[in-house]
């Protein structure tokens, strides 16, 4: 019986324990480097989608900005993304801006549209 009460007095972590430990911090470990790598992609996708709206309204804001002698449709680069647009009607005019890009394989594209009456 004295083998049995020499081991009640020991202190410390069995081996089984020390390797269930490590399995469950290695799952966890895997589980957060997955979420990781998906909130980085979420987040240059959201960078692409802001660079291309803040083009687009700017664009949007100059032609008014520039008065009413517009091109019928216009095709070209600005800040680094494609950029088109084109206007139609009379009195009444439509203005519709297209704004597409591409960042890290994913590729966006955004419409504004507007009406200005013409006084």
């Amino acid at each position: 019986m004295r083998g049995g009460d020499r081991a009640a007095g020991r202190v410390g972590f069995t081996l089984v324990e020390v390797v269930v430990a490590l399995t469950v911090l290695t799952v966890g470990m895997l589980g957060l480097s997955a979420t990781v790598a998906v909130v980085a992609s979420r987040m240059s996708s959201s960078l692409l989608e802001t660079r291309v709206r803040t083009c687009a309204q700017a664009e949007l804001e100059g032609m008014l900005a520039h008065g009413l002698d517009w091109p019928a449709s216009v095709e070209r680069q600005q800040c680094d993304l494609e950029v088109s647009w084109q206007v139609s009607g009379g009195d009444l005019k439509e203005i519709i801006v297209v704004v597409g890009g591409q960042l890290a394989g994913s590729e966006f594209a955004d419409t504004l549209s507007m009406l200005v009456r013409l006084r």
